[in-house]
């Protein structure tokens, strides 16, 4: 028993000096640094001119702080739409080469990207990619009638119409490239702008210029 009541008596002793040692360290340290000040206090400057034969002081202000600039601009690129359209709509195109009187075989070439353009707000673009594609199937039909002609007179086993394949080529590669590269675009304010603080300008109740700092979210 004595044993016991040693032993607890010290594992007393040892909490209440850690219980001591603690308390000093608390009571000992030091605070924390003060916050930086939330405002810069615009002061009108000491020396003011006055004004000849008055007992006037003017005092002049620094100026106003200019106006918040406009988010930059970046280019949104949205080609692998415009891609995917042309490749869809390439196949029935050449099928309505053999058959003309399928109007609605050249309809996806003629449609689905001027679509996308309207469906990401480009309404010039729209129209220009329509305007190019309405060239191009009138070519492209053009192409068809040509080669058939060419067909038709030749006495060849094979016949392979080189002039009609050259203006179907050109006549369908210029319009998808034009689209791809310089018109399935669009302007867009850069995303990161409005996580960039704002700094303004207030005047208190005392007339003094302060500098505040503020968020968008």
């Amino acid at each position: 028993m004595d044993g016991r009541s040693a032993f607890a008596d010290r594992r007393r002793a040892a909490i209440a000096a850690a219980c001591i040692a603690i308390a000093a360290t608390a009571c000992t340290a030091t605070s924390p640094p003060p916050l930086p000040p939330r405002r810069v206090d615009f002061r009108a400057p000491a020396a003011a001119s006055s004004q000849p034969g008055t007992a006037e002081t003017v005092v002049t202000w620094p100026a106003d702080l200019p106006a918040a600039a406009e988010a930059p601009s970046r280019d949104e690129r949205y080609y692998g739409w415009t891609l995917t359209a042309d490749a869809l709509s390439l196949v029935p195109l050449v099928v309505w080469t053999q058959h003309p009187k399928d109007f609605y075989l050249a309809a996806p070439a003629l449609l689905l990207v001027p679509a996308i353009h309207l469906a990401h707000g480009e309404q010039r673009n729209a129209g220009i990619s329509l305007a190019m594609r309405t060239a191009m199937v009138g070519l492209v039909y053009l192409a068809g009638r040509l080669a058939e002609r060419e067909c038709r007179s030749s006495s060849d086993f094979v016949c392979l119409p080189i002039g009609s394949l050259v203006l179907l080529d050109v006549s369908v590669v210029q319009p998808i490239v034009i689209d791809s590269i310089w018109l399935a675009r669009r302007r867009r304010p850069a995303p990161e702008w409005d996580r960039l603080p704002l700094v303004g300008a207030v005047v208190d109740a005392d007339g003094r210029r302060l500098l505040t700092l503020s968020a968008r979210f």
